[in-house]
């Protein structure tokens, strides 16, 4: 336990060196970390570390994301610090607000398909299959999108 809280006190600190503007250390050793990007813009993290020492690091803000489970905290604060670097450029781009707004849908979407999935309804195969089709062809879409897209 001791050595929890001693790596607790080491990631923070080197986040605090790193532009977090607020972290808040919750009970069974889970902590809050905000950085504010801009007045609009900021990114919140959590992570978790647990009694047999994994680590669970998830984006909270500006849309939820599961990052992954560093093996120690020299790895979670290299993803942390790359996520981090990644939205500093994103915020750059003319459509980043665009796309935090279809982030923000998709996740409606996949809460909308998990609450038809856990529904008592039957759902008809026909439905199904015009929205798996739909998905896969905004996927296309997005392919396309992405090889379209010119280096900054």
């Amino acid at each position: 336990m001791l050595q929890d809280t001693i790596t607790d006190n080491m990631v923070n600190t080197v986040l605090k060196q790193m532009g977090a503007t607020s972290i808040k250390t919750k009970p069974a050793y889970i902590n809050i970390v905000k950085f504010e990007l801009t007045d609009s813009v900021r990114l919140i993290y959590l992570y978790e570390i647990k009694e047999n020492e994994s680590i669970y690091l998830q984006r909270l803000e500006p849309y939820r994301r599961f990052i992954g489970e560093p093996g120690n905290e020299d790895e979670l604060i290299r993803l942390i610090k790359h996520d981090l670097d990644r939205f500093k450029d994103a915020l750059v781009s003319d459509n980043f607000s665009r796309f935090i707004i279809m982030s923000d849908k998709l996740n409606i979407v996949n809460n909308k398909i998990e609450a038809l999935l856990l529904s008592p309804k039957f759902v008809e195969a026909e439905d199904l299959t015009q929205i798996e089709a739909d998905l896969d062809h905004t996927e296309m879409d997005i392919d396309t999108m992405a090889s379209n897209a010119k280096l900054k």
